[in-house]
């Protein structure tokens, strides 16, 4: 039997199933797109199902059969953004040296300013979140941990490595890096005309790397 004649056999078969679950997934996709533009506008805590509702062109009612309430919806929202970060570098192979580092940092970075309403709406939730009430406190703490453990473990190899001084504080310099990186974003959010946020990210990766690398011969002359 073709190959051609196998597949037409499929789908006459499973049609019905076939076609139902891509259209439920493509509304489900375009009413986390309509909230997506709703929580970068008025963030989580002023943002309403009515108005998510009525930018994808349906009733409260039907958005409500998708993600029952708002909180359900911010889950989802938050599922959809760690999936696109899974796909993007979740088989990226970080060379162990301080460039290899760097680099995915760049990498990082663009990825964070691809599209300007869904980094709104994560820096929104983010800011709002900073308050244990909010439904995404425990979400942001528990990245915050892993994001910044990670870092630091990171560096810390390349110290081992001999690719970085041994003197620095990776904690710090964990803490430093993301607070450039979170700034940046919001720079760039208040003026993206004015901003070109890789040009100003690859100065400061630039400046980093000469001061990690500083007198890095003499640390590893024996004494």
């Amino acid at each position: 039997m073709a190959v051609m004649d196998t597949q037409n056999q499929s789908t006459d078969a499973q049609g019905p199933k076939r076609r139902r679950a891509p259209k439920g997934e493509m509304r489900r996709m375009a009413l986390l797109d309509a909230a997506t533009e709703v929580f970068a506008r008025d963030g989580y805590l002023g943002a309403s199902m009515r108005d998510v509702a009525d930018i994808a062109g349906i009733t409260t009612v039907g958005l409500l059969h998708h993600f029952p309430n708002k909180v359900a919806l911010l889950r989802a929202l938050i599922d959809r953004r760690d999936e696109r970060v899974v796909a993007r570098f979740g088989d990226l192979a970080t060379a162990p040296t301080l460039e290899g580092f760097l680099q995915f940092l760049r990498l990082s970075m663009s990825f964070s300013v691809e599209d300007a309403c869904e980094c709104q709406a994560s820096v929104m939730i983010n800011t709002e979140s900073l308050s244990e009430k909010h439904p995404a406190f425990p979400w942001y703490k528990d990245k915050f941990d892993m994001v910044h453990g990670h870092a630091q473990a990171h560096l810390g190899s390349l110290q081992e490595a001999g690719e970085i001084r041994q003197e620095v504080d990776v904690k710090a310099l964990a803490q430093e890096i993301f607070s450039m990186m979170d700034g940046l974003q919001i720079q760039w959010l208040r003026g993206r005309a004015e901003v070109d946020v890789l040009s100003v990210f690859d100065g400061y990766l630039r400046r980093l790397a000469a001061d990690l690398k500083a007198d890095l011969k003499a640390d590893l002359k024996p004494e």
